[in-house]
Formats: C-alpha cells, structure tokens, sequence
C-alpha cells in the first residue's frame, strides 16, 4: 500500500494551562499595581475580556506544536515538524502489530486521539477544539479505523486474526461515572443549601459553572452508552 501523510497542530494540555495562568495573572498584577484604577464598569470589562483573549493567544502559541504522521506498510510514523517550547521529544516508530486499540475523546476545550500499545505505553494526539484550525486532524480520525488493520496485515505472523479496535474512552469507564455521580450528589447538596440558606457563600454563578460542566459530561456519558 502507498504511504499516508498527515500534517496535524498538536496541543500540550500542560503547557497551554500553565502559560496561561501565569501570563494573564501577571499581566493583571502589573496593570492593577501600575496602571489608574479604571471606574467605568463597562471599560473595565472590555479591558479585561482583551487581557484575557491575549493571555489566551500567547498561551496557544506557547502549547502549539506541528507533526507530520505517516502510514507505512510497517509503521505508524510521526515526525515533528515543529515541536514544543523547551521540548526534545524525540520522532517516533509505532510497528502497527504492537498497537492494541485506539481511542478518539472529545471534551469541552481539547479533542484526544489515543494509540494504546500492547507494551501498555500509548501515543496521544491532543488538539485545541475551540478555534477553527486546518490541518489533517478529523481526516486521520476517520481514516484511521480503516487503514490501520490494512496496513496492519502485512506485518502480523501467520495465524494473528486479532485487530486493531477501538477502545474504551474516559467517559465509559467505571470509575469516571462514579466521579460523576458522587459530583452530582455534592452539586446537588450545594444548590439545596444555597436554596434554603440565602446566606452561604456559594455563589449562583459558581454553580452555574459547576452544572453546566457536569451537564456537558452527562451527555458525553449518555452518548457513548447509546453508542454501545
């Protein structure tokens, strides 16, 4: 078979919550010690909403780096194109007869593709899903299913009928759900108390937060079941 080529922007998790904490909390400190205090409400929202999407900007293009993947009749190759700051990764060879299974995770800000190997070590694709990036990402995901035990045929013994499969996401594990519903439980105690006690300190805005997170996580759970 002809080799594959795919050029994907990889995002570090780490990397990107990291210089973005420090970036916009320094940012803020310097412009609260050294700048006039800003009286107008509406200023003062517009200032911090540029703060923010600039700390958010920067800490992209601090997490970002670019690889290029290729299928071969004897391996899963990934080559960095431009890899992450103050990062030495090195190129990678993945045989296709040592991957067990694969998995695609969605979340809320970064999209995951997992290669499991049976060595129990794994290969992980992480990629911002909130900004509109072209590259080959969504055409490995699709294509990888199908190609993988293609190519995968060529270098298995005689006799290996076993695939390539799909793995269990995150979400359908056991004790992810258990999380879930002991969040849901303190969730709910919180709202209670918040309702027949006006006092607390919880605030609604925080609760807000706090549902909208465990909504988007029900019906991630909800799809993979209907899935199965």
């Amino acid at each position: 078979m002809r080799n594959r080529e795919y050029h994907i922007e990889i995002h570090s998790i780490s990397r990107f919550i990291i210089a973005m904490i420090m970036i916009l909390c320094s940012t803020l400190f310097l412009i609260n010690k050294y700048t006039p205090r800003i009286e107008n409400r509406f200023i003062s929202i517009v200032q911090f909403l540029a703060i923010f999407m600039t700390s958010f900007y920067l800490a992209y293009l601090v997490g970002k780096a670019k690889a290029k993947v290729i299928f071969t009749e004897e391996a899963f190759v990934h080559f960095w194109e431009r890899k992450f700051l103050f990062s030495w990764e090195k190129d990678l060879n993945i045989p296709w007869n040592t991957i067990d299974n694969y998995v695609f995770q969605e979340d809320r800000t970064f999209d995951s593709f997992i290669i499991n190997l049976k060595t129990k070590q794994r290969y992980k694709l992480n990629r911002l899903n909130i900004l509109p990036i072209k590259d080959d990402f969504q055409k490995l995901i699709k294509d990888f299913p199908r190609l993988s035990n293609e190519y995968r045929k060529g270098t298995v013994v005689e006799n290996d009928t076993s695939l390539i499969s799909k793995g269990e996401s995150l979400y359908a594990s056991k004790s992810f759900k258990w999380i879930f519903y002991f969040m849901s439980v303190v969730f709910l105690i919180l709202v209670l108390t918040k309702i027949f006690n006006p006092e607390s300190t919880t605030r609604w805005a925080s609760l807000e937060i706090i549902g909208c997170a465990l909504l988007f996580y029900g019906l991630m759970i909800k799809g993979l079941n209907k899935n199965n």
